[in-house]
């Protein structure tokens, strides 16, 4: 049932968020066309800025999720009525906090931006990001049940719908009205409407659930529940210098057109690490039920298939952002609006470290290990926000990605594995360090080859030229787009074939390689069906 769930889950999830990311470029390209560069700056900044608000949340899903795994398994619904109960009241605090707090900060978050826009005009925006993330935790602690319970899947199916419906709202209102302000209106109505469909879900699934119960939970519950809660304030802080710390150096250093285009890279690595994240966060309930339920010898053969599927992932992400990412980008939001070769490498550097590491934070998360490096999690972000300053003016924005690699490489990367492996597998940590050596090194080669081969083709232009000539041409793409089209298709046919044939050819003998291989044979001969 774990692994039927799972893949349900991992199925799911990558789906809907292969719509999503595809609904959110042609958005994204629209939005650039007619609001401007500068605009999509504010929006990256505002966007940042507000997530950073948001680390009040505490992490408090993440830490309920975790409650709920037990009582889930011993089918304990009085218990578990009594851990929604006490999440609602947790994010209605915390959805008043934000939103009061939103609009105090809000004169001073838009006072450092130089470009010539109205004061109150900003404001306005700015308040509205604000009530878009209060309205995110209404019905959230429904939403968390389905988590726990390895239905995340029901969460993603009514996500993709009101995305799809969002998508067509604000391609829309940008078309008819070309208005900031209705963009972010479609967004908020479209959070509330997927939030009270998912209630209604969670009321129809799990109606002997009481949650009117008067029952509270233990002191020594709650706790623990704020232990926790505490450590993963200081880890939210710690991620918020790896994204909203380095939008305002490069607002403040570099320009405010810069930062669009960087926000407009930053949301395919978003998108990236999304997608991949959601197959972690689909297995991270079953994995959480395994520590149970199984012996430390399965969990750790587990763990290692998850970390050879990460690195499988982001060895052949890796290899295609580099190799297609400018030319993807030139495409979507115009000539001139791509960063130079080495920016595009330090940012796929920065998706590599923190994409690499997603299947050891799942093993942490699904642990309940929150606690033990808290402080070390803000030294991290401290170190991050250091060098990305020191080297934002002589690098530019390679300098603030190098910064963040930095600020991983320098704790999180040690101590996460370091506390998982002791306290979960009860075993040195250095094959996970080899392991990742490895697979790191794996990832430049292949990387450094599929770019020579690319680089070689293009320069080469026979290829590139009888696509744009002979075939683009029959389909009336544009000759200004033709070539990078021609580039596109190219370079994508050299990454699906590189890292994952060379991926084959070194590991199809390895106990992880096949499993992965008969869980997805098994897959299919079920979807044939």
């Amino acid at each position: 049932m774990r692994t039927k769930n799972s893949v349900i889950n991992i199925a799911v999830s990558c789906f809907s968020y292969g719509i999503i990311m595809v609904g959110s470029f042609i958005t994204r390209q629209i939005f650039a066309n007619i609001l401007g560069l500068e605009i999509v700056g504010i929006e990256g900044a505002f966007l940042n800025v507000v997530s950073a608000l948001a680390i009040v949340e505490l992490g408090l899903g993440v830490g309920i999720v975790y409650k709920l795994y037990k009582p889930i398994a011993q089918q304990d619904w009085e218990q578990i009525a009594v851990v929604l109960c006490f999440l609602r009241r947790c994010y209605i605090l915390i959805g008043i906090f934000i939103g009061f707090f939103g609009i105090v900060v809000s004169y001073f978050v838009v006072t450092p931006i130089k470009e010539n826009f109205s004061k109150p005009w900003l404001i306005q925006i700015f308040i509205l990001y604000v009530v878009d993330i209060v309205a995110s935790y209404l019905y959230s602690h429904k939403r968390a049940m389905f988590i726990a319970d390895q239905k995340n899947y029901v969460n993603n199916i009514i996500h993709i719908g009101a995305q799809i419906l969002l998508f067509i709202a604000q391609i829309f209102v940008l078309k008819v009205f070309a208005s900031f302000e209705l963009y972010l209106i479609c967004k908020i109505l479209s959070r509330l409407v997927e939030n009270i469909i998912i209630s209604y879900r969670f009321d129809k699934n799990y109606s002997f659930i009481d949650l009117k119960t008067k029952k509270r939970m233990p002191d020594i519950e709650k706790k623990d529940l704020f232990k926790n809660m505490k450590a993963l304030l200081l880890h939210k802080i710690s991620g918020f210098g790896a994204t909203t710390v380095s939008s305002l150096i490069i607002v403040y250093f570099v320009s405010l057109r810069d930062n669009g285009i960087y926000y407009n890279y930053m949301l395919i690595v978003m998108a990236l690490t999304t997608v991949t994240n959601e197959v972690f966060n689909g297995v991270i309930a079953s994995f959480g039920n395994l520590l149970n339920t199984s012996c430390v010898k399965k969990v750790y053969e587990n763990y290692n298939v998850l970390y050879f599927l990460n690195y499988l992932m982001y060895s052949f992400i890796t290899v295609s952002f580099v190799c297609l990412s400018n030319s993807f980008i030139s495409i979507w939001t115009g000539e001139g609006s791509a960063f130079g070769l080495w920016t595009t490498v330090s940012i796929a550097g920065y998706l590599y470290i923190y994409g690499i590491r997603q299947s050891i934070g799942m093993a942490k998360v699904s642990a309940g290990i929150y606690d033990q490096d808290k402080y070390l999690a803000v030294i991290g972000s401290v170190i991050t926000f250091i060098f990305s300053w020191l080297l934002v003016k002589p690098l530019g924005i390679s300098g603030v990605m190098i910064g963040n690699i930095i600020g991983i490489m320098s704790i999180p990367y040690w101590v996460q594995p370091f506390l998982v492996y002791d306290e979960i597998f009860k075993r040195s940590v250095k094959s996970y360090h080899w392991k990742f050596l490895s697979y790191t090194s794996l990832t430049v080669i292949y990387t450094l080859i599929a770019y020579i081969l690319c680089d070689f083709i293009y320069k080469n232009g026979i290829v590139i030229n009888f696509l744009s000539e002979n075939i683009l041409s029959s389909f009336k793409i544009p000759s200004k787009i033709s070539g990078h089209v021609s580039v596109i298709i190219v370079n994508c046919i050299v990454c699906l074939l590189i890292p994952n044939f060379l991926n084959i050819i070194l590991f199809h003998r390895t106990k992880e390689f096949k499993i992965l291989y008969t869980y997805a044979r098994s897959f299919f001969k079920k979807v044939k069906k």
